[in-house]
């Protein structure tokens, strides 16, 4: 069973090739491909995005993909150096960018230093920004440091043609115009027109963020004059269904009236679709309502679907149950009867008591125990009417019983040389001896039916013994098949041919030297340390089609080769095959012909 069974290994470390003749390993390469007319493709994506956030912080410089992206000018193939990825450039694509000795061949129409898409330039020293280009071809010094000279100043002047010349300033120049604009007094000074009027422009607020002073209008000084006055919000007329212009999950709306300048607060009437307020008129509601104190009904009570009462309720009426009704609590009746004229009055936990006579005038369905505290003394001698209940209707019948039939049941037993006989033979089960056998004692008066547990020869048995399956530990002697499903672990169905819900041992044995495989291995730990060796497979042969080993290196280096061969036939088409890396490993399994690396 555990041999149909094929272990998962990782070979974090393990030589693999892949491709044409693969029993034809390079000793020096940890990962070979072989192929006339196939290539490596690498991942192909549309963007870092992705990759950069399973990444994060883990450190995978040597990393390579390949960016298939809408730019065919940014495609290519890129590694990860130094946590950012870089274009493995072609020479094409190294001759298009600037050099740090300078470029030749280039065109000012066409080639510059700068950005394309809308972003500014920035121009630094030492990670510090010096020269700020805008998108709209502004410049901007961010790190120029003031003087406190009074010298002589070298000034910037940009020319009509844009050209940046230096000029030479005293600096009493900035000095007596600051003194001037500090010395002066802020006026607001107009000129009269010739028809004597002055138009002064000023601004209306109306929240744009340009406009932080203005006048305000009419409208909006309605609006605070009413909120200043008090009596801005008043209350409306109840709204009821047949308002449609209203949010129903909401027990209220606030509306403004032009008219009246005001707000209105109205109120929703409660529904079944909609929230709102408990009226004085007739209301439907939906959803579970709790209520903590007594409920008073002084009118007539109809319920359609389930009542559960958890606490006292009081009825000043009629009540009407057309469905089920739930009572957690005692329903308890002093005066009066209880009386179910059709359906089912169903307790599914508690007791029901009758202190006067029950009477059932239609079918009475039992489904638990069911205990009689007092019955009718037995004055027959012989046959007796009893109930006994029916296998198949499950209704209770009545049948007449003779005691002279039991107490001549059973005259005599025998098993063997032994015997027992009368009515009072009392049957016992044991699992005495090696195989099923019967023991009949008339001393005893017993009759014991030995059914051993089945055992192989193990510690607590020198010989084999056919028996029963116990739910104790056993071992089994004898070749067992099961033609259906085996589950192990698990009191299921089995979902698999053979289904494990646990761990599982298999054979597993360390090799130094040449060995030959054998019926009773699965895993193989071939050591070379001491030298390089072969390691042969059992012939393939229809009696161990399906068989699966495991053979891994785990010592010897590169230079000590294990050398696995086929018994007969070939191994993967080919002769044999060799592992040369420590800690590779193959899991091979055969058709009956040939022998087939299926993991690796």
């Amino acid at each position: 069973m555990a041999g149909g069974i094929t272990l998962a290994a990782t070979a974090a470390n393990a030589q693999m090739k892949i491709g044409d003749n693969p029993s034809q390993i390079t000793k020096s390469a940890i990962l070979e491909l072989n192929s006339a007319k196939q290539g490596l493709l690498l991942p192909r994506l549309a963007d870092f995005t992705a990759i950069d956030a399973a990444i994060g912080s883990d450190a995978v410089d040597g990393m390579i993909v390949y960016l298939n992206s809408t730019d065919d000018t940014k495609d290519g193939v890129y590694m990860r150096k130094a946590g950012a990825w870089v274009k493995i450039a072609s020479a094409a694509d190294a001759a298009a960018n600037w050099g740090l000795t300078g470029n030749a061949g280039s065109n000012p129409a066409t080639n510059y230093i700068g950005t394309s898409d809308a972003q500014k330039l920035s121009i630094r020293a030492n990670a510090t920004e010096a020269i700020s280009v805008q998108t709209d071809g502004q410049v901007q010094l961010k790190n120029v440091t003031a003087t406190t000279t009074d010298a002589a100043l070298d000034v910037l002047i940009i020319q009509a043609d844009g050209t940046i010349v230096k000029k030479s300033l005293p600096a009493y120049a900035f000095k007596n115009l600051l003194t001037n604009v500090d010395a002066s007094v802020l006026t607001l000074n107009t000129t009269q027109a010739a028809d004597g009027q002055v138009t002064i422009n000023a601004p209306i607020m109306d929240g744009a963020s340009t406009k932080s002073y203005g006048f305000m209008t009419l409208a909006d000084w309605t609006t605070l004059q009413n909120l200043a006055a008090g009596n801005s919000l008043t209350v409306a007329n109840l709204i009821t269904a047949a308002a449609t212009t209203f949010d129903a999950t909401k027990g209220a709306m606030i509306n403004y009236n032009t008219t009246t300048k005001q707000y209105e607060l109205s109120l929703i009437e409660a529904s079944t679709d909609r929230n709102g307020i408990v009226t004085t008129g007739a209301q439907s509601f939906a959803g579970a309502k709790t209520f903590t104190g007594t409920v008073t009904v002084n009118g007539a009570t109809t319920l359609n679907s389930t009542l559960g009462v958890t606490g006292a309720t009081t009825l000043g009426s009629t009540l009407d149950v057309t469905d089920v009704a739930t009572l957690r609590k005692d329903v308890n009746v002093t005066t009066g009867n209880v009386n179910v004229t059709a359906g089912n009055l169903n307790l599914t936990a508690g007791n029901a008591n009758v202190g006067g006579t029950l009477g059932v005038t239609g079918n009475a369905t039992l489904d638990g125990t069911v205990k009689l505290n007092s019955t009718a003394a037995n004055t027959e001698t012989n046959a007796l009417n009893v109930l006994v209940q029916n296998k198949t209707s499950n209704n209770v019948e009545v049948k007449s019983f003779s005691f002279d039939a039991i107490a001549n049941a059973i005259t005599l037993i025998k098993t063997g040389a032994t015997s027992t006989a009368g009515s009072d033979v009392e049957l016992l089960a044991a699992n005495a001896g090696t195989d099923f056998n019967i023991v009949a004692d008339g001393t005893a008066k017993t009759v014991t039916f030995n059914l051993p547990n089945a055992s192989a020869v193990d510690a607590s048995h020198t010989a084999v013994q056919r028996g029963v399956v116990s739910t104790e530990r056993q071992s089994f002697a004898g070749s067992k098949s099961y033609a259906d499903s085996v589950a192990i672990g698990s009191s299921s169905v089995a979902n698999s041919t053979l289904q494990v819900n646990g761990s599982v041992a298999m054979a597993i044995k360390t090799v130094t030297g040449a060995y030959t495989v054998t019926g009773a291995d699965n895993t193989i730990l071939a050591d070379a340390t001491a030298g390089a060796f072969t390691i042969t497979l059992p012939a393939p042969a229809a009696g161990i089609q399906g068989r699966i080993y495991t053979i891994k290196k785990t010592g010897g280096d590169i230079d000590k080769a294990v050398t696995i061969m086929p018994g007969a036939n070939s191994i993967e088409g080919g002769s044999s095959y060799v592992i040369y890396n420590d800690w590779t490993f193959i899991t091979v399994q055969t058709d009956g012909t040939n022998w087939y690396i299926i993991k690796k």
